[in-house]
């Protein structure tokens, strides 16, 4: 009997330890709005373990190609292809991320060679990626706090990146109903694998905001036009997000919808993307 149970007790957490572990993905992309400019692309592909989450990330992005004239003042094309790792400590109010992550921006992160792939089947305007910065080291350290406060349903999100491309401070918050043990990787602005301490089916929805502080930005620098000047970055930048999030037995899937401020002074409109996570136990 005593074996038994060992047995038992083995095979339980077994069990709960392969409950721990997850696979997730997360897309962001303005297709959804049909622009295809600025922060066209994210991909985030990553798994998540006891609080310890490796990945791979890669950002696009875009001048306004449709729209673009010589003359016209536009951001150039540039990408970031990057490692990283994140530190999770998770309570039912508290949720902490430490994240460490270095790669390269330029050439080397693929940017030209993905769109190409992506636009063989989904046509866009020609982007001359001639235009892009060359390579450079890219490397950053991000904290983020996101903590309960009077409700369940409300939260808050702050804390800070240090990078030699991007530096900046954020804060905001978000209102959600249903599985409130969710949060928003686009208001929290660091890994955020959308895993539930709810039962094995469950839905959410969410609204909130996100200001940022820009210390530095050299993703905006070099003007796609030429014979323009370089660009300059806003340092204080608003985001709206909202989303809907579904859970079954076998993982996760939301959905995302995010409005940005204008990020250079030359820009025309506000970014509008859209967001889908996929998240798989294993």
């Amino acid at each position: 009997m005593k074996l038994a149970a060992l047995l038992v007790a083995c095979a339980a957490n077994a069990h709960a330890s392969a409950d721990e572990a997850h696979f997730y993905t997360q897309i962001a992309n303005d297709v959804a709005f049909g622009t295809d400019r600025w922060y066209t692309s994210g991909v985030r592909m990553a798994r998540e373990k006891d609080g310890i989450e490796w990945g791979l990330v890669q950002d696009i992005y875009t001048p306004d190609a449709k729209n673009w004239h010589p003359g016209k003042d536009d951001r150039a094309p540039t990408a970031r292809l990057l490692g990283s790792g994140a530190l999770h400590q998770r309570t039912p109010e508290l949720w902490q991320t430490i994240e460490f992550a270095i790669g390269v921006q330029g050439p080397a992160a693929l940017g030209h060679q993905t769109t190409s792939a992506v636009h063989h089947f989904v046509p866009a305007p020609h982007v001359d990626w001639t235009r892009q910065p060359g390579g450079r080291l890219d490397a950053q350290v991000a904290i983020t706090r996101s903590q309960r406060v009077v409700f369940d349903f409300a939260k808050v999100h702050y804390g800070a990146t240090l990078g030699t491309v991007t530096t900046f401070a954020h804060a905001g918050f978000e209102l959600r109903a249903g599985d409130t043990t969710l949060s928003s990787a686009l208001l929290r602005f660091a890994p955020t694998p959308p895993t539930s301490t709810a039962s094995a089916y469950a839905w959410s929805a969410y609204a909130g905001m996100s200001e940022r502080v820009m210390g530095r930005d050299e993703l905006i620098s070099r003007n796609y036009d030429p014979l323009g000047p370089d660009l300059k970055y806003r340092r204080p930048l608003s985001r709206f997000a909202a989303g809907l999030a579904w859970k079954w037995h076998w993982g996760a899937l939301a959905f995302d919808l995010v409005q940005d401020a204008k990020e250079f002074n030359a820009q025309t409109a506000p970014q509008r993307f859209g967001s889908v996570s996929i998240l798989i136990d294993f």
